[in-house]
């Protein structure tokens, strides 16, 4: 997996779910930081059960002290404070409190509040919380006893395993994130969805449209998709007019080509003898444009759906084998050696002509670019589940930027070629109709290597 996958920043959705997630985090921190350094409020409420448990588990030290002085009892607590886990406060009538250490002036407007209500309370003030007041005698004289440092109070009655501030900092920043990334996939999830149409559109899938999860939105992008899909119908309908202009104009051609190939017969056989030349070249001429219209009534066929198939099985091994003899025979004149390396009994669900076309297509490309005395190897492999055949030649190969357009119609890497360009692309076509795969690729050594996949089901 290439690194750019991995790094957020590589995308447009990585980029606003940060930008959104970074700027949350920031406005959580600040609010937080401001609540904490200003607010003054306290909240009081009724004991919750674990605060009740701690009243059972205390026992109560036996106070004393002279007359109206409390230094004893000022004594005993702040000994008893030192090592205590919750720290004794004992307020009088006269509202004088006695413990150390001495809280804010704050807590002893929350205990006065306390003290008004009726019945136990636990108040909290930022992160610090009082239980009481509890009535407790001393010496014939009556005291308010509160504890300090019990258990929080539950914040807005939120699970107790959020009562941690930073627990609840936590689930800020992930529930922001989680927030950021909706928002942000919302933006992109469209900008995705159009460019695997515009992908699917550039290779061919006139049809592609961005759809309704794009066109249904009422901003920007789902304007952004209905232009696109707009522009998307018109250059369907232009290319389809193009190939139906193709297809006509090269089935009208056929009719003046056939009565020109009579009409030639006849003048051949009233001909004197020294025109015998120029009605061989008007007839080699007359059978070139024959195949390059058939070739091209054939493409169109396949462009529009018009092609008749009829599938069934094919023992592709003798099927390669026809085709290499024929090509073996024309290649003699010019000594090129062809040598096959066939896998037998090999049989596929196929349309027969379909295949002999595809083979012969590609095996006479080969055959056309390879030098005299030259080899042409075509070998076969087989799996479970599908067919390859290779057909290696020893040419001179083709430009590496140029191979994505080797199956281009009308393509020719060399413009002095006879050839119309239109072989390979009628291979592509064929092959894909079968679920296949057709490839091209450079030799090390020289010369070009094209791979054909056919799956077997």
């Amino acid at each position: 997996m290439h690194w750019r996958k991995l790094n957020p920043l590589g995308s447009v959705l990585g980029k606003i779910w940060l930008s959104f997630w970074i700027t949350l985090i920031f406005i959580v921190l600040a609010v937080y930081f401001v609540s904490f350094q200003v607010a003054q409020t306290y909240q009081i409420a009724p004991p919750a059960p674990r605060h009740i448990d701690i009243l059972t588990n205390i026992v109560l030290p036996d106070f004393t002290y002279v007359g109206n002085d409390y230094t004893l009892i000022a004594n005993e607590l702040e000994a008893y404070n030192a090592q205590s886990r919750l720290q004794w406060y004992l307020v009088d009538s006269a509202y004088q409190m006695l413990g150390t250490p001495k809280p804010p002036s704050r807590i002893l407007v929350m205990l006065s509040e306390m003290i008004d209500k009726e019945g136990m309370q636990v108040g909290q003030w930022r992160s610090e919380a009082w239980l009481g007041p509890m009535d407790i005698p001393i010496n014939g004289q009556n005291f308010r006893l509160f504890l300090r440092g019990v258990p929080n109070l539950p914040p807005a009655n939120l699970p107790f395993w959020m009562e941690s501030q930073w627990v609840r900092v936590v689930f800020a920043l992930v529930v922001s994130g989680l927030m950021s990334l909706i928002l942000s996939w919302s933006i992109v999830r469209p900008l995705e969805k159009l460019r695997t149409t515009t992908k699917a559109l550039a290779s061919g899938t006139l049809d592609a449209r961005a759809g309704s999860s794009v066109s249904r939105r009422s901003d920007e992008i789902g304007e952004l998709g209905r232009d696109f899909d707009d522009m998307a119908s018109r250059i369907e309908k232009l290319v389809a007019a193009q190939k139906r202009l193709l297809g006509n104009v090269s089935h009208e051609l056929r009719s003046p080509l056939t009565r020109l190939q009579v009409a030639m017969g006849i003048v051949r056989q009233k001909s004197p003898p020294e025109l015998d030349k120029a009605l061989n070249r008007i007839e080699r001429e007359s059978d070139r444009l024959e195949n390059l219209i058939a070739q091209i009534l054939k493409l169109s066929r396949f462009e529009n759906d018009m092609l008749h198939v009829e599938f069934q099985k094919v023992d592709f091994s003798e099927l390669v084998a026809k085709v290499v003899e024929d090509a073996r025979f024309e290649s003699s004149t010019r000594a090129v050696t062809i040598t096959d390396d066939l896998v037998e009994n090999c049989t596929l669900f196929a349309d027969p002509q379909l295949m002999h076309s595809i083979v012969d297509n590609v095996l006479r490309n080969a055959l056309r670019f390879s030098p005299e005395n030259g080899e042409l190897r075509v070998e076969m492999t087989h799996t479970k589940k599908q067919i390859s055949l290779y057909i290696i030649d020893q040419g001179p190969g083709v430009p590496d930027d140029k191979l994505a357009r080797l199956f281009d119609p009308f393509y020719r890497l060399d413009q002095t070629n006879t050839g119309a360009g239109l072989g390979l692309n009628i291979a592509l076509q064929a092959v894909q109709l079968h679920n296949g795969k057709i490839t091209a690729s450079n030799n090390k050594d020289g010369g070009l290597t094209v791979e054909i996949l056919l799956p077997l089901t």
